[in-house]
């Protein structure tokens, strides 16, 4: 099991625009019911009202199916290949390319792609969120949640998405954007694809550790290149990874 950890802030938000602010604990070394643990992957111990790291697993999307076979079902995207725009100037719309890495024994016809943010001064988180609507498996291995060996992935699905435009108070970000393609369980996605809202998506994603490699940063200011109008034109304007390998 990877474990990570990475400072947080929680912040309620309306998908593609919002405003949100961050309060620091008086004392972030305790905590109780009432007071969260402030860094991402943290639990509270309540007995010893300290926060220590929660057990949980990254390594997959949902436990092995008994017999290989399921479906339909949400499947988030966990591993493939992304591209975000390495600039842009305020204002724009930063393009995002998702290709998932699916195991070749599921088939499925449709997505569904969700984006939003949420600023501090000039420094805005974002999130891309991604997920298969229909994912059906038929004899499929006991790792077709995890991490599978990379030669049984298939690329079916080509996703255009994006992150912002980020307009604060009526005005276009100046400042840095980051946007993060986390990992999430089956069972989370399934109520993000119910109608979660985005105070709940937060909470959820923020629960996780935070991979860097899931996480992009894009500068913004007017000295910067204008965002691309895609990442398939010409990737090299872009910043492409394959993610959770």
């Amino acid at each position: 099991m990877i474990r990570f950890a990475a400072l947080l802030c929680t912040a309620g938000m309306t998908l593609g625009f919002a405003t949100a602010a961050c309060t620091p604990f008086e004392d972030p070394g305790e905590c109780d019911a009432n007071r969260p643990c402030t860094e991402r992957g943290m639990t509270c111990d309540t007995l010893n009202k300290t926060c220590v790291e929660a057990d949980i697993d990254v390594d997959q999307t949902a436990p092995p199916d008994d017999d290989g076979n399921f479906g339909p079902t949400i499947l988030p995207f966990f591993r493939g290949k992304v591209c975000v725009a390495k600039s842009a100037k305020p204002g724009d719309k930063i393009p995002v390319y998702l290709s998932p890495c699916i195991h070749s024994c599921i088939t499925a016809s449709s997505f569904k792609q969700k984006h939003l943010y949420s600023c501090v001064g000039s420094s805005c988180d974002g999130l891309n969120l991604m997920w298969l609507e229909d994912a059906t498996g038929a004899a499929c291995p006991s790792d077709v949640f995890g991490r599978f060996d990379q030669s049984f992935c298939t690329y079916n699905f080509e996703i255009t998405a994006q992150q912002g435009p980020v307009v604060i108070d009526g005005k276009a970000l100046i400042g840095t954007m980051t946007t993060e393609i986390p990992v999430l369980s089956n069972e989370d996605m399934t109520r993000i694809a119910a109608g979660a809202g985005n105070s709940e998506i937060w909470s959820t994603v923020k629960s996780y550790p935070q991979d860097q490699d899931r996480v992009f940063t894009i500068p913004m200011n007017d000295s910067a290149d204008a965002a691309p109008a895609d990442c398939t034109t010409d990737p090299s304007v872009c910043d492409c990874r394959d993610i959770g390998f």
